[in-house]
């Protein structure tokens, strides 16, 4: 693709110019500049880690300038990286013996469970592990503490259950009486519909027009009878 002349085409005025179309005071006269990375610490970069350590390299600067040939020690290095952070500059940011932890914000103080009334449970309260679950007591014959029914309760308890099933069974009795009754209204009228479209099929013209007209005094018959009626 031609930039240059796709610019062009759209107004620009060539190069030395900005895209405005008619003064260069606003805008860019030239193109983009692109920041290149050189610092070597990009994908696939070989530089040792160590070199970011930067208060390993302080205490390391310092270490190396320790004088021992006199028998005491003696730092015979001025101006290094770690007195530069422990020197007590107020112009400075970080400095003096405590700096470096100014930058932190300091949290709450993390209180104990010596006096949580909730600590001196064995379980957690809401584990369900320590609170066994209620039975019911049970008497000396193993069985349960309800009373037992009578004779007559235990009869009247039956009754309703023969009852309840007896109900169910009628019930569903009617149902099926009630889709027989459907499908023999529905088959019924098929075989009408049946025996209507082969007598359609084998009549002839007289006999259609005497079979309507037949149907037609039938109706108005039944239309008297029902005005004599009311």
């Amino acid at each position: 693709m031609n930039a240059h002349a796709l610019l062009t085409a759209q107004g620009w005025r060539g190069t030395g110019h900005s895209l405005h179309p008619t003064s260069d005071s606003n805008g860019l006269t030239h193109h983009i500049l692109i920041k290149r990375n050189q610092d070597g610490s990009g994908l696939g970069s070989k530089k040792d880690h160590k070199q970011e350590a930067w208060w390993l390299n302080a205490f390391d600067q310092a270490l190396k300038g320790i004088d021992m040939k006199s028998g005491t020690m003696k730092q015979t290095l001025k101006g290094g990286a770690l007195e530069k952070i422990t020197a007590r500059n107020p112009a400075t940011k970080y400095t003096g013996a405590r700096g470096l932890y100014t930058s932190f914000v300091r949290g709450g103080v993390m209180e104990g469970s010596a006096n949580d009334p909730a600590a001196s449970l064995l379980t957690p309260p809401d584990s369900g592990a320590g609170t066994p679950l209620a039975t019911e007591p049970e008497t000396k014959n193993g069985k349960d503490s309800r009373r037992e029914e009578t004779k007559e309760e235990r009869r009247a308890r039956r009754e309703a259950k023969r009852l309840k099933k007896a109900e169910k069974e009628a019930q569903k009795e009617a149902l099926k009486r009630a889709a027989e009754k459907v499908e023999k209204k529905k088959a019924k009228k098929a075989e009408r519909q049946a025996a209507k479209e082969k007598l359609k099929a084998g009549e002839t013209k007289e006999e259609r027009r005497a079979r309507r007209d037949a149907r037609r005094r039938r109706k108005e018959k039944k239309r008297l009878m029902r005005a004599a009626k009311g």
